[in-house]
C-alpha cells in the first residue's frame, strides 16, 4: 500500500507540476484558497503514504495518532473543496467542475468514516481499502491535467478514472487476499455507483 501512496503522490505533483509549467496562465488562478487548498490535499496523500509506512514498521502507535489528528486535514480538505469547486462555477461558469469535484468528496468522506469503523474494529483489511477507494476518488484533477498538457477533452479524465480505480482496488485485493471480500465489493460498488450518477448529471446538463 505504501508503493501505491507514494506512486499516487508522485503523480499527482508532477501532473499539476506539469500543467503550471506547459499552461503558465493558469498560475494567475493560485489565490491563497486554491495553494491551501493543493497543500491539504498532498499532506492527505502524504499522510496515506506515510500511514501505510508507519504500518509495515509496526509503528501503530504513531499510527493511530496520526489517524484520529486527520479529521482536521479531511476537514480543511472539503471545506476548502468545496468553496474552490464554488468558486470554479460561478466565476468561470464551469459548473461541471464542480460537479466532479463535489462528487469526489461524496465518494471520499462516507469511505474515509467508514474506514475509521473499520481501524477501531480492528479490520485492518477493509479499513486500508476504504482509504485507498476514497482516496482514489480524488485523483480526478490529477487525472485532468494530464490529459489537459497532453490535449485530450476533459471527459477523457472521468474515463480513466473508472478503471484505474476498479484495477487498482481489485488488484491490490487479489495480491492481498486472493478473492473479493464482502465490504471491499460493497465500497467498490458504491464508489462505481457515484461516477455513473455523476456521468448521468453531466450527460443531462451539460452535453
Amino acid at each position: 500500500m505504501r508503493r501505491i501512496g507514494n506512486g499516487l503522490l508522485l503523480f499527482t505533483v508532477l501532473a499539476f507540476g506539469a500543467k503550471a509549467l506547459i499552461h503558465t496562465e493558469v498560475q494567475a488562478r493560485y489565490t491563497p484558497i486554491v495553494i491551501f487548498h493543493a497543500a491539504v490535499m498532498l499532506a492527505w496523500l502524504a499522510l496515506f503514504a506515510n500511514q501505510a509506512s508507519l504500518a509495515a514498521w509496526k509503528r501503530f502507535s504513531v499510527h493511530k495518532a496520526l489517524g484520529r489528528a486527520s479529521i482536521i486535514l479531511v476537514a480543511a480538505m472539503v471545506v476548502s473543496g468545496v468553496i474552490i469547486s464554488w468558486n470554479i462555477g460561478q466565476e468561470l461558469g464551469r459548473f461541471e467542475v464542480t460537479i466532479v469535484n463535489v462528487a469526489a468528496f461524496v465518494t471520499f468522506v462516507p469511505l474515509y468514516v467508514a474506514g475509521i469503523h473499520f481501524a477501531r474494529q480492528r479490520r485492518i483489511h477493509p479499513h486500508r481499502q476504504a482509504m485507498l477507494i476514497g482516496t482514489l476518488a480524488l485523483m480526478t484533477p490529477a487525472y485532468a491535467r494530464v490529459i489537459q498538457v497532453i490535449g485530450l477533452p476533459d471527459p477523457v479524465a472521468i474515463a480513466v478514472q473508472l478503471p484505474i480505480t476498479v484495477l487498482m482496488t481489485l488488484s491490490y485485493e487479489w495480491l492481498t487476499m486472493r478473492r473479493l471480500t464482502r465490504e471491499v465489493r460493497d465500497m467498490l460498488i458504491y464508489s462505481v455507483a457515484v461516477i455513473v450518477v455523476m456521468v448521468a448529471v453531466l450527460a443531462v446538463f451539460f452535453v
